[in-house]
């Protein structure tokens, strides 16, 4: 575990370069190319992400960015050697991430995301469809707030090379009710070793949108946490 641990810190030294490769079918036949690129101080837990539609999607971007950016596990901040980082330590092999999403509305998402580095830039290709689209939903809002914070539950997965998390992704509505979307994932690394059971948490911070639901940015702060239940106080 050390060896990986020192390599990973090797890798995620500095900035690091990152680019995404989408296909995302939001109607039956009807699959939209969303690519971008973004950087990230991984030691800082800071990453940056711009992604941009050859045409308007039908999903509000500010869900479709968010989605697409959580696969960026690898920038989350792990203070000092408490937790190993499964995230960081699977690479430079190769990392698939497997997302289901349950909207508060009914709507659905799948995903399946390749992460591999290639010249030295986190390339992930995804895979992403979803299913029981009201196009007169709230998922298709402007009114929808940016991403809110998020705390992320980690644990192991069934095998010892697999990790299992889920969380909720809430947006503010311009009535104040809320949207929300429980998210579960599997992320999937084959020879590496799952951790104790942790969380993250995601800060998210909207940089940009175009009116016309072509163009998304986004910042996000993420940071591990351990809770110690049998810590004796002082």
């Amino acid at each position: 575990m050390d060896h990986r641990m020192e390599r990973a810190e090797s890798m995620f030294t500095g900035t690091s370069r990152s680019k995404v490769i989408a296909d995302i079918e939001f109607q039956p036949g009807t699959i939209i190319k969303v690519t971008g690129e973004g950087y990230s101080y991984a030691r800082e837990g800071q990453q940056t992400l711009e992604l941009n539609s050859i045409t308007s999607l039908p999903v509000n971007f500010g869900i479709v960015g968010t989605l697409i950016q959580t696969s960026f596990r690898m920038y989350t901040l792990y203070p000092g050697n408490m937790i190993y980082d499964f995230f960081k330590t699977s690479f430079p092999g190769t990392m698939n991430v497997e997302m289901k999403g349950v909207f508060s509305d009914g709507m659905t998402m799948d995903s399946v995301c390749t992460l591999s580095f290639v010249n030295g830039t986190l390339i992930c290709r995804c895979q992403m469809k979803f299913d029981n689209l009201n196009s007169d939903g709230i998922c298709v809002s402007e009114e929808l707030t940016p991403t809110l914070p998020s705390f992320e539950n980690i644990h192991q997965g069934d095998t010892a090379d697999e990790v299992q998390t889920w969380m909720d992704l809430v947006w503010g509505v311009g009535d104040g009710s809320r949207y929300s979307c429980r998210l579960d994932t599997v992320v999937k690394c084959g020879g590496n070793f799952a951790p104790c059971h942790h969380f993250i948490g995601h800060d998210f911070k909207l940089t940009e949108k175009s009116a016309n639901n072509m163009h998304f940015a986004q910042k996000v702060k993420s940071r591990a946490t351990r809770i110690n239940y049998y810590k004796n106080s002082q």
